[in-house]
């Protein structure tokens, strides 16, 4: 019987393998990948909360012989989701053929609860088996396996911790004195300890596993010597975060340069990304009319069917498992709406996982429903899992994505021989250009500032570090900014609601100073480099700055300048990217990037009169948004100022 099991298990790891391998990007993606590959590489701290377990696989998995650097992260990525699938399957044929938390400290041991009584092993597999790969082919679980993120390890961590836990419940014993008793729970708490390393989003599992803790071992006092117990191995755990101080000299990267207490506590809290965190009651409501449009499409609809037959099933046989694993789902989407972000769905994985148990479950109801012969809806079951294989597989190819890189390369072209580009487009090109510069060495003449970044007292140690020209240039200007930025971070609130007429007297200095920072980077810097904004850093209203300089649209960019003549010595930039009619935020941001910019230039050429040239690329821009009126437009004033330059 375990040969039989052992095929399973290998079956559960190398189909969805084979398939991440051949829908894995083959560099770059968007978000956090460039910064989180130099992280890896560099052995660097990445942006809070750090993730310093990770950074440690990636160092290791950075150095296999095997394609370019981001190619073998992004391996790493699907082989350790394969691996969560190998242990997914593993948790469900321990929930249905074994789990029993029903019995409480009056010691009933009734196989009665268990969910697949009546069922042979090898349904039992076969059940376990579709959910693994329901979950494996669900849409944002397979994503996460294609490129490199964080979240891969965190879906790992999410199902050993389940798993542990679950078999520390079912292995219940009331004293806590001998070790083999409770050898499941230190194991747990390590496991616990470890993935809050990686991500805090961890803490999605507090209500439910609190629940099910103290319905299985009751409230009392050998309940919480047992907590008490729980806290040594957990906080063995916790210490990989000594790699923070250790690396944040780090020459590359130290994101939030956590060489201190204050450093330290504020990067691993994820401080600076607490503004989008219960922001609004808009927010949460339009995230989670997202989610309900959203979720069934995740599976591909029909499993959800087999997921509400096993909440049923759950609720019959095994009460407590039924709330736990419904205070899991519940408060993971309930917490997660209130983070006002555009990359919310990884935020869902721990519903999404809970779903697939309740698939699986569900498989086995159904199944016990049926007269005659089970084992047909038993191993007809995969039908489901083929189902959101082919329902997601689009979506999830990302075998030819180069949108990242070529987009990155297209920026990287559209600036002139030692360049200064200030730009937010982070999810874009300026993570990526991390990667480039600082792993492939790529561009090393073109300075990149990352706007926002400048509000982080880190960044500007960053700038001092890598570009220390500019920084000597504009010493006294960072110097009186810092000043001002180290007393926003330590009282971040009496900026963001100033009450008193101090408060107000410092948010105007931090304004001033971050003012006269941006004009002097532009002024003291413009006789030795150009320089370049992008986009939405030009349609910025409020922090306008350098304003007695002229903007022309060159390439992806915008160049300052306070020369009025015609540069033809300027070649316009070839973009090379691939076209693309995906919906989503990011691909339709990149789109519209192009689209922009060779409007952008079309205009400025039209009206020094240079209508050939504006010609060609309003026609691209056509090429992308074939009716679009601004550029039907702009196409007829190029005919017609022709027209009355051949006359």
């Amino acid at each position: 019987m375990k040969s039989k099991k052992l095929i399973f298990q290998l079956i559960s790891f190398f189909v969805p393998f084979s398939v991440y391998l051949s829908t894995l990007a083959p560099t770059l993606s968007f978000i956090d990948t460039g910064e989180l590959a130099a992280v890896c590489i560099k052995l660097g701290v990445a942006h809070p909360t750090g993730y310093p377990l990770f950074t440690l696989l990636g160092s290791i998995f950075s150095k296999i012989p095997l394609g370019e650097d981001i190619y073998r992260l992004n391996i790493m990525c699907a082989f350790i989701s394969s691996v969560t699938i190998l242990m997914f399957f593993n948790l469900m044929v321990f929930i249905l053929s074994e789990m029993n938390v029903e019995k409480s400290n009056a010691g009933s041991n009734s196989k009665d609860s268990v969910l697949a009584v009546g069922f042979d092993s090898i349904s039992v597999y076969f059940s376990a088996l579709t959910s693994s790969l329901i979950l494996a082919f669900s849409n944002t679980f397979w994503n996460t396996a294609n490129s490199l993120e964080v979240y891969s390890l965190h879906t790992f961590f999410i199902v050993a911790i389940l798993y542990t836990f679950l078999k520390a419940v079912t292995d219940y014993t009331s004293g806590i004195e001998n070790i083999k008793g409770v050898r499941y729970w230190l194991i747990f708490a390590f496991v616990l300890g470890l993935s809050f390393t990686n991500h805090l989003s961890t803490i999605f599992l507090s209500v439910g596993f609190i629940y099910l803790y103290f319905a299985v071992n009751g409230f009392n006092q050998t309940a919480f010597k047992k907590i008490a117990v729980m806290v040594i191995p957990f906080a063995l755990a916790l210490t990989v975060y000594i790699y923070f101080p250790v690396r944040a000299d780090n020459p590359v990267i130290s994101w939030g340069y956590p060489i201190n207490f204050d450093n330290f506590y504020r990067h691993v809290s994820g401080k600076q990304f607490s503004i989008w965190m219960f922001s609004s009651t808009d927010s949460a409501s339009k995230q989670f009319s997202n989610f309900l449009s959203s979720f069934p499409k995740e599976f591909f609809y029909l499993p959800l069917i087999a997921g509400i037959a096993g909440l049923i099933h759950l609720f019959k046989k095994q009460k407590r498992f039924f709330y736990f694993t419904s205070l899991l789902f519940v408060f993971n989407v309930l917490y997660a709406i209130n983070y006002d972000i555009h990359d919310i769905d990884t935020y869902y994985l721990l519903a999404f996982i809970v779903t697939a148990i309740w698939a699986g479950t569900g498989i086995i109801f159904i199944a016990s429903k049926i007269k005659g012969n089970p084992g047909i809806i038993i191993y007809g079951s995969l039908i489901l899992a083929f189902l959101t294989f082919y329902g997601n597989y689009k979506e999830n190819d990302e075998s030819k994505n180069y949108f990242v890189q070529d987009y990155t390369m297209n920026v990287f072209n559209s600036a002139r021989t030692n360049s200064i580009i200030m730009s937010t487009q982070w999810d874009f090109w300026v993570s990526a250009s991390f990667y480039y510069q600082f792993v492939k060495g790529m561009r090393p003449d073109i300075i990149v500032i990352d706007k926002e970044l400048l509000r982080k007292s880190w960044y500007l140690r960053h700038i001092r570090i890598h570009y220390a020209e500019l920084y000597a240039k504009c010493r006294n200007e960072f110097e009186l900014y810092e000043t001002e930025l180290l007393k926003f971070e330590k009282y971040t609130s009496n900026y963001t609601q100033p009450k008193t007429e101090g408060d107000k007297q410092n948010l105007m200095k931090i304004q001033t100073t971050f003012s006269n920072l941006l004009n002097s980077i532009i002024s003291k810097n413009i006789d030795k480099y150009s320089f370049y904004t992008t986009s939405e850093v030009e349609q910025e209203k409020i922090e306008k700055f350098g304003k007695e300089y002229n903007r022309i649209p060159e390439g992806l960019l915008i160049r300052y300048t306070k020369d009025k003549d015609y540069d033809s010595a300027y070649k316009q930039t070839d973009f090379r990217f691939t076209k693309t009619n995906n919906s989503d935020y990011y691909h339709n941001f990149i789109m519209e990037a192009y689209f922009m910019a060779y409007l952008g230039r079309a205009n400025y050429l039209l009206n020094i009169n240079q209508p050939e040239n504006a010609d060609s690329l309003i026609r691209k821009a056509l090429e992308l948004k074939p009716d679009d009126r601004s550029a039907l437009g702009m196409l007829k004033k190029a005919a017609e100022i022709k027209s009355r330059l051949t006359k």
